[in-house]
């Protein structure tokens, strides 16, 4: 039975949801996600574990909630955005921004720990990563690459080798926070914010289209 001294009975039914979806994040990401029970998810946001089953079918459901509510909603450039007055330079910025804000400053980056850890075992959320979050937002790097380049704005470029250089050491940036950092004894920070802006900036500086090469004899891969 629920201590109400602790929690008290009156309570928003609204926020309920979202009470069981920051106690679930906290759990996964300091028990793992097999080892997290649904009682003690329940127990954490202060709610009995049938009450957890009104509104989630299964952790399964909790953790894909948490992944669209943390990351599929941070995918909000859009192409049709794309205006002589915002530059492609300016929505692969913004993108950037936003991605490292959810995977590398935020505690939402414990979940893709989650999911390259807990993959094999739970194929059905590593599918659900990859067709929510990494496919769309390949996608719109893309997208924005390639009206660079139509625009003048970028060199002719392989856009998927744009998209690499631009998503994966984030990825590889979160990883190292959530998995490697915690336990390390060296005080060295390789993925430091600093180290982050220049890297980006030199990935960004290389796309640039300078008007005195398109005058030269080029070998560059078109998309």
């Amino acid at each position: 039975m629920i201590d109400r001294t602790v929690f008290p009975i009156r309570r928003r039914k609204h926020e309920r949801p979202q009470e069981l979806l920051d106690a679930a994040l906290s759990l996964f990401i300091e028990k793992g996600f097999a080892a997290a029970r649904a009682d003690e998810i329940a127990a954490r946001a202060g709610v009995c574990k049938g009450t957890l089953y009104l509104y989630f079918d299964s952790k399964e459901d909790l953790l894909k909630e948490l992944i669209t509510q943390r990351f599929s909603s941070r995918i909000a450039v859009s192409l049709h955005e794309a205006t002589d007055a915002r530059t492609s330079l300016g929505m692969l910025r913004e993108v950037v921004a936003n991605w490292r804000s959810a995977l590398v400053e935020g505690e939402a980056g414990g979940i893709v720990k989650l999911l390259f850890t807990e993959a094999r075992n739970f194929p059905v959320l590593a599918d659900f990563w990859m067709r929510e979050v990494i496919t769309p937002t390949r996608l719109l790097v893309s997208s924005i690459v390639k009206h660079g380049i139509e625009h003048a704005e970028f060199r002719a470029v392989d856009p998927n080798l744009a998209v690499d250089a631009l998503v994966l050491p984030l990825i590889a940036a979160c990883l190292h926070r959530h998995a490697i950092a915690p336990y390390a004894t060296s005080e060295a920070t390789p993925c430091g914010h600093d180290d982050f802006n220049s890297y980006f900036e030199f990935v960004l500086e290389a796309l640039m289209d300078r008007p005195a090469e398109r005058s030269q004899p080029s070998t560059r891969i078109t998309a």
